[in-house]
Protein backbone atom coordinates (compact mmCIF):
# COMPACT_ATOMS: atom_id res chain seq x y z
CA UNK A 1 0.00 0.00 0.00
CA UNK A 2 0.84 3.54 -0.84
CA UNK A 3 2.57 4.96 2.29
CA UNK A 4 2.22 8.51 0.77
CA UNK A 5 -1.46 7.80 0.71
CA UNK A 6 -1.56 6.15 4.15
CA UNK A 7 0.29 9.20 5.33
CA UNK A 8 -2.02 11.12 3.90
CA UNK A 9 -5.66 9.45 4.67
CA UNK A 10 -4.20 9.55 8.42
CA UNK A 11 -3.91 13.28 8.94
CA UNK A 12 -7.30 13.97 7.00
CA UNK A 13 -9.27 11.81 9.39
CA UNK A 14 -6.96 12.90 12.57
CA UNK A 15 -8.03 16.18 11.32
CA UNK A 16 -11.52 15.99 11.31
CA UNK A 17 -10.89 13.88 14.95
CA UNK A 18 -9.37 16.52 16.65
CA UNK A 19 -10.58 19.87 15.23
CA UNK A 20 -7.25 21.66 16.01
CA UNK A 21 -5.13 23.31 13.50
CA UNK A 22 -3.76 21.56 10.57
CA UNK A 23 -0.06 22.77 10.43
CA UNK A 24 1.22 21.72 14.12
CA UNK A 25 -0.86 18.14 12.80
CA UNK A 26 0.86 17.86 9.68
CA UNK A 27 4.38 18.59 11.27
CA UNK A 28 3.85 15.80 13.75
CA UNK A 29 2.76 13.71 11.39
CA UNK A 30 4.04 14.10 7.95
CA UNK A 31 7.38 16.37 8.21
CA UNK A 32 8.94 14.45 10.98
CA UNK A 33 8.58 10.77 9.59
CA UNK A 34 11.48 9.62 8.32
CA UNK A 35 10.52 6.86 5.97
CA UNK A 36 9.12 9.74 4.19
CA UNK A 37 11.16 11.23 1.36
CA UNK A 38 10.97 14.41 0.15
CA UNK A 39 8.98 13.57 -2.74
CA UNK A 40 6.23 11.47 -0.19
CA UNK A 41 6.02 14.53 2.19
CA UNK A 42 5.26 17.31 -1.11
CA UNK A 43 2.35 14.50 -2.59
CA UNK A 44 0.95 14.54 0.86
CA UNK A 45 0.79 18.26 1.53
CA UNK A 46 -0.52 18.88 -1.69
CA UNK A 47 -3.50 15.92 -1.50
CA UNK A 48 -4.33 16.67 1.92
CA UNK A 49 -4.34 20.66 0.98
CA UNK A 50 -6.23 19.92 -2.16
CA UNK A 51 -8.68 17.94 -0.20
CA UNK A 52 -9.04 20.99 2.11
CA UNK A 53 -9.54 23.50 -0.24
CA UNK A 54 -11.71 21.75 -2.47
CA UNK A 55 -13.76 19.75 0.24
CA UNK A 56 -17.15 20.95 -0.86
CA UNK A 57 -16.56 20.96 -4.69
CA UNK A 58 -15.30 16.88 -4.56
CA UNK A 59 -18.46 16.38 -2.23
CA UNK A 60 -20.83 18.28 -4.39
CA UNK A 61 -19.06 15.51 -6.84
CA UNK A 62 -19.32 12.74 -5.02
CA UNK A 63 -22.81 13.36 -4.38
CA UNK A 64 -23.59 12.83 -7.95
CA UNK A 65 -22.30 9.77 -8.53
CA UNK A 66 -23.27 7.77 -4.93
CA UNK A 67 -26.68 7.07 -3.57
CA UNK A 68 -25.16 7.76 0.24
CA UNK A 69 -24.19 11.61 0.64
CA UNK A 70 -21.31 12.37 1.91
CA UNK A 71 -22.57 13.41 5.46
CA UNK A 72 -24.09 9.91 5.90
CA UNK A 73 -21.22 8.08 5.05
CA UNK A 74 -18.13 6.96 7.70
CA UNK A 75 -15.29 9.31 7.96
CA UNK A 76 -12.83 6.73 6.70
CA UNK A 77 -14.73 6.00 3.53
CA UNK A 78 -15.80 9.58 2.79
CA UNK A 79 -11.67 10.58 3.16
CA UNK A 80 -10.73 8.19 0.43
CA UNK A 81 -13.31 9.18 -1.64
CA UNK A 82 -12.30 12.75 -1.31
CA UNK A 83 -8.11 11.80 -1.84
CA UNK A 84 -9.22 10.23 -4.68
CA UNK A 85 -11.44 12.78 -6.62
CA UNK A 86 -9.12 15.46 -5.59
CA UNK A 87 -6.38 13.41 -7.73
CA UNK A 88 -8.90 13.12 -10.55
CA UNK A 89 -9.43 16.16 -10.98
CA UNK A 90 -6.87 18.41 -9.86
CA UNK A 91 -3.88 16.26 -10.47
CA UNK A 92 -2.97 15.75 -14.27
CA UNK A 93 0.37 13.79 -13.61
CA UNK A 94 -1.55 10.70 -11.07
CA UNK A 95 -2.93 8.55 -13.97
CA UNK A 96 -6.80 8.06 -13.35
CA UNK A 97 -6.10 4.12 -13.07
CA UNK A 98 -3.63 5.00 -10.26
CA UNK A 99 -6.21 7.21 -8.37
CA UNK A 100 -8.68 4.68 -8.79
CA UNK A 101 -6.39 1.73 -7.61
CA UNK A 102 -5.17 3.17 -4.85
CA UNK A 103 -7.72 4.43 -3.26
CA UNK A 104 -9.24 1.01 -3.48
CA UNK A 105 -6.14 -0.44 -1.67
CA UNK A 106 -6.29 2.14 0.83
CA UNK A 107 -9.68 0.96 1.73
CA UNK A 108 -8.43 -2.52 1.50
CA UNK A 109 -5.59 -1.83 4.15
CA UNK A 110 -7.60 0.19 6.26
CA UNK A 111 -9.76 -3.69 6.81
CA UNK A 112 -12.66 -2.40 5.03
CA UNK A 113 -12.52 -5.02 1.89
CA UNK A 114 -16.81 -4.49 2.10
CA UNK A 115 -16.46 -1.29 0.65
CA UNK A 116 -13.51 -1.39 -1.87
CA UNK A 117 -16.48 -2.23 -4.62
CA UNK A 118 -18.48 0.79 -3.62
CA UNK A 119 -15.25 3.35 -3.97
CA UNK A 120 -14.02 1.32 -6.77
CA UNK A 121 -17.91 2.36 -8.53
CA UNK A 122 -17.75 5.77 -7.88
CA UNK A 123 -14.42 6.84 -8.66
CA UNK A 124 -14.38 4.69 -12.19
CA UNK A 125 -17.34 6.86 -12.81
CA UNK A 126 -15.59 10.09 -12.28
CA UNK A 127 -12.66 9.25 -14.08
CA UNK A 128 -14.61 7.98 -17.01
CA UNK A 129 -16.93 11.44 -16.52
CA UNK A 130 -19.65 9.39 -17.07
CA UNK A 131 -22.29 11.74 -15.59
CA UNK A 132 -22.26 15.90 -16.04
CA UNK A 133 -22.24 17.60 -13.09
CA UNK A 134 -24.55 20.04 -12.65
CA UNK A 135 -24.04 23.07 -10.14
CA UNK A 136 -27.12 25.54 -9.39
CA UNK A 137 -27.22 28.70 -11.05
CA UNK A 138 -25.56 30.96 -9.83
CA UNK A 139 -27.94 34.01 -10.83
CA UNK A 140 -30.71 32.28 -9.15
CA UNK A 141 -28.83 30.46 -6.59
CA UNK A 142 -25.82 32.10 -5.37
CA UNK A 143 -25.32 30.84 -2.33
CA UNK A 144 -25.52 26.96 -3.20
CA UNK A 145 -23.51 27.56 -6.50
CA UNK A 146 -20.86 29.37 -4.51
CA UNK A 147 -20.86 27.12 -1.65
CA UNK A 148 -20.46 23.96 -3.99
CA UNK A 149 -18.30 25.00 -6.71
CA UNK A 150 -16.06 27.35 -4.80
CA UNK A 151 -15.53 25.32 -2.38
CA UNK A 152 -16.90 27.59 0.91
CA UNK A 153 -19.42 26.86 4.23
CA UNK A 154 -22.65 28.07 3.53
CA UNK A 155 -22.75 30.07 6.45
CA UNK A 156 -19.46 31.99 5.19
CA UNK A 157 -20.59 32.31 1.68
CA UNK A 158 -23.96 33.75 3.47
CA UNK A 159 -22.34 35.99 5.43
CA UNK A 160 -20.21 37.30 2.34
CA UNK A 161 -23.04 37.81 -0.09
CA UNK A 162 -25.44 40.04 2.96
CA UNK A 163 -22.14 42.28 3.29
CA UNK A 164 -20.34 42.74 -0.28
CA UNK A 165 -22.69 41.07 -2.98
CA UNK A 166 -22.17 38.24 -5.51
CA UNK A 167 -19.30 39.20 -7.13
CA UNK A 168 -17.27 40.39 -4.49
CA UNK A 169 -17.81 37.74 -2.99
CA UNK A 170 -16.62 34.66 -5.71
CA UNK A 171 -13.93 36.96 -6.33
CA UNK A 172 -12.97 36.35 -2.65
CA UNK A 173 -13.77 32.74 -2.37
CA UNK A 174 -11.53 32.41 -6.12
CA UNK A 175 -8.70 33.83 -4.47
CA UNK A 176 -8.82 31.90 -1.14
CA UNK A 177 -8.63 28.90 -3.36
CA UNK A 178 -5.39 30.10 -5.06
CA UNK A 179 -1.91 28.58 -3.43
CA UNK A 180 -0.27 31.60 -2.22
CA UNK A 181 3.62 32.47 -2.79
CA UNK A 182 5.65 31.79 0.17
CA UNK A 183 6.32 35.23 1.46
CA UNK A 184 9.07 36.22 4.19
CA UNK A 185 10.83 39.03 5.70
CA UNK A 186 14.25 40.03 5.48
CA UNK A 187 15.85 40.43 8.54
CA UNK A 188 17.68 43.95 8.45
CA UNK A 189 19.49 43.30 11.50
CA UNK A 190 22.03 41.16 9.23
CA UNK A 191 21.45 42.93 5.60
CA UNK A 192 19.31 45.04 2.85
CA UNK A 193 16.65 43.24 1.31
CA UNK A 194 18.58 43.90 -2.10
CA UNK A 195 21.65 42.12 -0.46
CA UNK A 196 19.29 39.29 0.24
CA UNK A 197 17.37 39.24 -3.30
CA UNK A 198 21.03 38.88 -4.88
CA UNK A 199 21.86 35.97 -2.31
CA UNK A 200 18.75 34.37 -3.39
CA UNK A 201 19.32 34.79 -7.13
CA UNK A 202 22.82 33.49 -7.02
CA UNK A 203 21.47 30.14 -5.26
CA UNK A 204 19.10 30.27 -8.38
CA UNK A 205 15.49 30.66 -6.44
CA UNK A 206 13.82 33.14 -7.95
CA UNK A 207 12.66 36.39 -5.31
CA UNK A 208 10.64 39.46 -5.56
CA UNK A 209 9.61 41.86 -4.18
CA UNK A 210 5.98 42.32 -3.07
CA UNK A 211 4.21 45.70 -3.69
CA UNK A 212 3.92 46.88 -0.17
CA UNK A 213 6.19 45.81 2.38
CA UNK A 214 9.64 47.02 1.81
CA UNK A 215 11.12 44.05 3.92
CA UNK A 216 9.25 41.75 1.87
CA UNK A 217 10.05 39.01 -0.09
CA UNK A 218 8.21 36.51 -2.71
CA UNK A 219 9.71 33.06 -2.96
CA UNK A 220 9.44 30.37 -5.49
CA UNK A 221 10.67 27.03 -4.94
CA UNK A 222 12.97 27.53 -2.47
CA UNK A 223 14.69 24.22 -0.57
CA UNK A 224 13.05 23.07 2.65
CA UNK A 225 13.73 25.56 5.75
CA UNK A 226 15.17 23.38 8.07
CA UNK A 227 18.24 22.69 5.60
CA UNK A 228 18.42 26.03 4.40
CA UNK A 229 21.26 28.36 5.44
CA UNK A 230 19.82 31.52 4.17
CA UNK A 231 17.27 30.47 7.12
CA UNK A 232 18.81 28.80 9.38
CA UNK A 233 21.76 31.70 9.41
CA UNK A 234 18.55 34.27 10.57
CA UNK A 235 18.46 36.33 7.41
CA UNK A 236 14.88 35.58 6.72
CA UNK A 237 11.56 35.05 8.63
CA UNK A 238 8.23 33.43 7.37
CA UNK A 239 5.59 36.21 7.51
CA UNK A 240 2.80 36.88 5.28
CA UNK A 241 3.03 40.64 3.49
CA UNK A 242 -0.05 41.93 5.31
CA UNK A 243 1.19 40.65 9.08
CA UNK A 244 4.41 42.59 7.98
CA UNK A 245 2.63 45.88 7.79
CA UNK A 246 1.29 45.74 11.04
CA UNK A 247 4.36 46.08 12.76
CA UNK A 248 4.46 49.26 10.85
CA UNK A 249 1.73 50.42 12.08
CA UNK A 250 2.81 49.89 15.68
CA UNK A 251 5.83 52.08 14.34
CA UNK A 252 7.90 51.34 17.59
CA UNK A 253 11.80 53.08 18.36
CA UNK A 254 14.76 52.21 19.62
CA UNK A 255 15.00 52.19 23.17
CA UNK A 256 11.43 52.11 24.01
CA UNK A 257 9.46 49.40 26.30
CA UNK A 258 7.13 47.51 23.83
CA UNK A 259 4.10 44.72 25.20
CA UNK A 260 3.35 41.95 22.56
CA UNK A 261 0.42 40.19 23.41
CA UNK A 262 -0.64 37.14 22.14
CA UNK A 263 2.76 37.72 20.59
CA UNK A 264 3.89 33.71 19.71
CA UNK A 265 5.37 32.45 17.29
CA UNK A 266 7.15 35.94 17.13
CA UNK A 267 6.39 36.82 13.42
CA UNK A 268 5.13 40.49 14.55
CA UNK A 269 7.58 40.24 17.71
CA UNK A 270 10.70 39.80 15.84
CA UNK A 271 9.87 42.36 13.79
CA UNK A 272 9.16 44.54 15.80
CA UNK A 273 12.46 43.98 17.48
CA UNK A 274 13.85 44.60 14.12
CA UNK A 275 11.92 47.87 13.68
CA UNK A 276 13.69 48.80 17.12
CA UNK A 277 16.95 47.98 15.62
CA UNK A 278 16.92 45.70 18.80
CA UNK A 279 17.58 48.42 21.38
CA UNK A 280 15.25 48.35 24.29
CA UNK A 281 12.85 46.00 25.85
CA UNK A 282 10.05 43.99 24.51
CA UNK A 283 7.96 41.75 26.91
CA UNK A 284 5.66 39.00 25.14
CA UNK A 285 3.03 37.26 26.68
CA UNK A 286 1.11 34.13 25.02
CA UNK A 287 -1.15 31.27 26.37
CA UNK A 288 0.91 28.47 25.04
CA UNK A 289 4.08 27.97 26.43
CA UNK A 290 4.43 25.59 23.12
CA UNK A 291 4.33 28.28 21.21
CA UNK A 292 6.18 30.71 23.01
CA UNK A 293 9.08 28.36 22.65
CA UNK A 294 8.88 28.92 19.47
CA UNK A 295 9.02 32.73 19.65
CA UNK A 296 11.99 32.00 21.71
CA UNK A 297 13.87 30.29 19.03
CA UNK A 298 12.77 32.50 16.08
CA UNK A 299 14.60 35.28 18.60
CA UNK A 300 17.59 32.89 18.89
CA UNK A 301 17.89 32.39 14.77
CA UNK A 302 17.40 35.52 14.16
CA UNK A 303 20.03 37.12 16.28
CA UNK A 304 17.57 39.12 18.36
CA UNK A 305 18.37 40.27 22.12
CA UNK A 306 15.80 42.14 23.27
CA UNK A 307 12.64 40.17 24.00
CA UNK A 308 13.30 40.11 27.86
CA UNK A 309 10.74 38.69 29.51
CA UNK A 310 8.07 35.09 27.33
CA UNK A 311 5.41 35.17 29.30
CA UNK A 312 3.05 32.01 29.77
CA UNK A 313 -0.14 33.97 30.43
CA UNK A 314 -4.05 34.46 30.24
CA UNK A 315 -4.22 37.98 28.39
CA UNK A 316 -8.24 38.40 29.28
CA UNK A 317 -7.01 38.83 32.88
CA UNK A 318 -5.26 41.00 34.75
CA UNK A 319 -2.10 42.08 33.83
CA UNK A 320 0.94 41.44 36.08
CA UNK A 321 2.10 44.88 34.72
CA UNK A 322 1.95 48.88 36.20
CA UNK A 323 -0.66 50.77 34.62
CA UNK A 324 1.67 53.25 31.73
CA UNK A 325 4.80 51.08 32.27
CA UNK A 326 5.09 50.67 28.27
CA UNK A 327 5.45 53.18 25.39
CA UNK A 328 3.56 50.87 22.93
CA UNK A 329 1.22 47.43 23.22
CA UNK A 330 0.36 45.51 20.53
CA UNK A 331 -2.98 43.22 20.51
CA UNK A 332 -2.74 40.65 17.84
CA UNK A 333 -6.17 39.31 18.94
CA UNK A 334 -7.06 35.64 18.59
CA UNK A 335 -9.50 35.20 15.53
CA UNK A 336 -11.50 33.35 13.82
CA UNK A 337 -8.76 33.89 11.05
CA UNK A 338 -11.14 33.99 7.93
CA UNK A 339 -8.66 36.46 6.41
CA UNK A 340 -5.98 33.47 6.09
CA UNK A 341 -7.53 30.58 4.13
CA UNK A 342 -5.85 30.69 1.40
CA UNK A 343 -2.88 29.32 3.60
CA UNK A 344 -5.08 27.46 6.03
CA UNK A 345 -7.77 25.72 3.77
CA UNK A 346 -8.45 24.04 7.27
CA UNK A 347 -9.78 27.23 8.67
CA UNK A 348 -13.25 26.94 6.58
CA UNK A 349 -14.18 23.45 8.12
CA UNK A 350 -13.08 23.98 11.67
CA UNK A 351 -14.22 27.36 12.31
CA UNK A 352 -18.04 27.67 13.05
CA UNK A 353 -20.21 30.87 12.94
CA UNK A 354 -21.20 30.65 16.90
CA UNK A 355 -17.17 31.17 16.79
CA UNK A 356 -17.93 34.82 16.28
CA UNK A 357 -19.35 35.84 19.03
CA UNK A 358 -17.74 34.01 21.59
CA UNK A 359 -14.48 35.60 20.03
CA UNK A 360 -15.51 38.79 19.95
CA UNK A 361 -16.15 38.75 23.87
CA UNK A 362 -12.67 37.41 24.27
CA UNK A 363 -10.81 40.17 21.72
CA UNK A 364 -12.76 42.81 23.66
CA UNK A 365 -11.27 41.42 27.12
CA UNK A 366 -7.87 41.20 26.15
CA UNK A 367 -8.15 44.94 24.71
CA UNK A 368 -9.55 46.18 27.57
CA UNK A 369 -6.57 44.19 30.29
CA UNK A 370 -4.26 46.01 27.41
CA UNK A 371 -5.26 49.50 27.53
CA UNK A 372 -3.91 50.40 31.06
CA UNK A 373 -0.37 49.25 30.00
CA UNK A 374 0.14 52.23 27.97
CA UNK A 375 1.59 55.25 28.85
CA UNK A 376 0.41 58.47 28.44
CA UNK A 377 0.74 59.41 24.88
CA UNK A 378 1.61 55.87 24.19
CA UNK A 379 0.72 53.74 21.05
CA UNK A 380 -2.20 51.10 21.10
CA UNK A 381 -2.70 48.76 18.03
CA UNK A 382 -5.37 46.10 17.95
CA UNK A 383 -4.80 43.67 14.66
CA UNK A 384 -6.34 40.39 13.74
CA UNK A 385 -6.50 38.69 10.29
CA UNK A 386 -9.62 38.19 9.87
CA UNK A 387 -12.48 40.03 8.13
CA UNK A 388 -15.86 39.93 10.54
CA UNK A 389 -16.75 43.11 11.20
CA UNK A 390 -17.90 41.79 14.80
CA UNK A 391 -14.06 41.20 15.69
CA UNK A 392 -12.65 43.95 13.77
CA UNK A 393 -14.53 47.37 14.29
CA UNK A 394 -17.14 45.57 16.29
CA UNK A 395 -14.20 45.16 18.62
CA UNK A 396 -13.03 48.71 19.16
CA UNK A 397 -16.02 51.13 18.84
CA UNK A 398 -17.60 49.50 22.45
CA UNK A 399 -13.58 49.47 23.44
CA UNK A 400 -13.63 53.30 22.74
CA UNK A 401 -16.85 54.23 24.03
CA UNK A 402 -16.24 52.43 27.07
CA UNK A 403 -12.22 53.34 27.60
CA UNK A 404 -11.64 56.62 28.63
CA UNK A 405 -8.24 58.69 27.10
CA UNK A 406 -7.76 56.87 24.64
CA UNK A 407 -8.90 57.54 21.10
CA UNK A 408 -8.28 56.49 17.57
CA UNK A 409 -5.65 57.22 14.94
CA UNK A 410 -5.65 56.39 11.13
CA UNK A 411 -3.03 54.01 10.26
CA UNK A 412 -1.82 55.78 7.06
CA UNK A 413 0.90 58.06 8.31
CA UNK A 414 2.64 54.99 9.91
CA UNK A 415 2.58 52.80 6.87
CA UNK A 416 5.56 52.76 4.52
CA UNK A 417 5.26 54.05 1.09
CA UNK A 418 2.67 52.80 -1.64
CA UNK A 419 0.24 51.40 0.59
CA UNK A 420 -2.83 53.95 0.30
CA UNK A 421 -5.06 52.01 -0.40
CA UNK A 422 -4.84 49.52 2.64
CA UNK A 423 -6.85 52.74 4.49
CA UNK A 424 -10.21 53.24 4.96
CA UNK A 425 -12.17 56.03 5.24
CA UNK A 426 -12.10 55.47 9.32
CA UNK A 427 -8.40 55.40 9.43
CA UNK A 428 -8.82 51.57 9.94
CA UNK A 429 -6.44 49.03 7.89
CA UNK A 430 -7.60 46.63 6.02
CA UNK A 431 -6.35 44.20 3.33
CA UNK A 432 -8.06 41.35 1.43
CA UNK A 433 -6.79 38.27 -1.16
CA UNK A 434 -8.79 39.32 -3.77
CA UNK A 435 -7.92 42.88 -3.69
CA UNK A 436 -4.56 42.99 -2.52
CA UNK A 437 -2.67 39.82 -3.25
CA UNK A 438 -2.01 39.36 0.86
CA UNK A 439 -3.66 37.53 3.79
CA UNK A 440 -7.55 39.28 5.04
CA UNK A 441 -5.99 41.59 7.57
CA UNK A 442 -7.35 44.66 10.15
CA UNK A 443 -5.28 46.86 12.50
CA UNK A 444 -6.78 49.98 14.47
CA UNK A 445 -4.18 52.04 15.93
CA UNK A 446 -5.28 54.29 19.31
CA UNK A 447 -3.06 56.79 21.04
CA UNK A 448 -3.39 56.98 25.10
CA UNK A 449 -4.02 60.98 25.02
Amino acid sequence: MDRARTKALEVLIRLEKRGSPMDPLFDELVMEDPLLTDLDKAFVREVVYGVLRWRGRLDWVISAYSRIKPLRMERVVLSILRMGTYQLLFMDRVPSRAAVDESVKLAKGKGRKDVAPFINGILRGIAEGRKEIAYPPIHTEPLDYIAAYHSHPRWMVRRWLDQWGVDETVSLCTANNQIPPLTVRVNVLKGSRDEVINRLHDEKIEATPPPFSPVGVFLQKPPPLTSWGLFQEGWLQVQDEASQLVSFILAPRPGERVLDICAAPGGKTTHVAQLMEDEGEIVAVDVSPIKLSLLQENCRRLGISIVKALLTLDAQSPLPFSDGSFDRVLVDAPCTGLGTLRRNPDGKWRVAEADIPRLQKLQGRILAQAAPMVKQGGILVYSTCTMTPEENEGVIGPFLSEQGGVRLEGVSSSLPPGCEGLTDQEGYFRTFPHCHGTDGFFAARMRRE
